[in-house]
């Protein structure tokens, strides 16, 4: 029996893919989990048209990530921070913190996608890099002053 995969199932395929399946299989394990349906021609047409709509949208999300990783290359962020007598900061600068700023210019970043080189703990100038989805990346400059 032909089936099409609604999930990824191990050692048969992804998502999307059509296989030649016993009928047993099919029918005791594959539908009641709902990981397959019937490869009729109308549901082979639907999943078509899903996966076009899927690459559709993927495409239209990597042109607007790739505007995102162009508006941030190359932008400068300031921060302040109380310092102690020694010249360190009280609070190190995290990755929430970063977040949060750049949130305040306009940017929906998580703080996982942050990644810091060091602990910032003292005033100066820090790269900080930004992973973006698909692949994607661009660096900022992190200004820590007083």
């Amino acid at each position: 029996m032909k089936v099409i995969l609604l999930k990824e199932v191990k050692s048969l395929g992804l998502k999307g893919d059509i296989k030649e399946v016993a009928d047993g299989y099919a029918r005791n394990f594959l539908f009641p989990q709902q990981l397959a349906m019937v490869a009729s021609e109308e549901n082979i047409a639907r999943v078509k048209e899903e996966q076009v709509r899927q690459a559709k949208m993927a495409e239209q999300d990597l042109i607007l990530t790739e505007k995102i990783a162009e508006q941030l290359g190359g932008l400068i962020l300031e921060m302040e921070g109380k310092i102690n007598e020694n010249g360190r900061l009280y609070a190190a600068i995290s990755q929430a913190m970063v977040a949060k700023k750049l949130k305040e210019k306009g940017f929906d970043v998580k703080k996982g996608q942050i990644l810091l080189a060091e602990s910032i703990k003292e005033l100066g100038e820090y790269p900080v890099t930004i992973n973006l989805d698909h692949g994607l990346e661009a660096e900022i400059t992190l200004i820590v002053k007083e």
